[in-house]
């Protein structure tokens, strides 16, 4: 069995992975960079 240290290390190492995930789905998903039209207007 992992020790109380080895396993905390593992579960914040996974929260820590798992931070912004919806953001970063976003990101890769429907890309983050602006467009001409939102950046120059029409």
């Amino acid at each position: 069995m992992a020790s109380k240290t080895a396993a905390t290390e593992m579960k914040r190492k996974r929260r820590d992975a798992r931070m912004g995930r919806k953001r970063k789905n976003a990101a890769k998903n429907h890309g983050s960079t602006k467009s001409q039209k939102q950046l120059f207007g029409d």
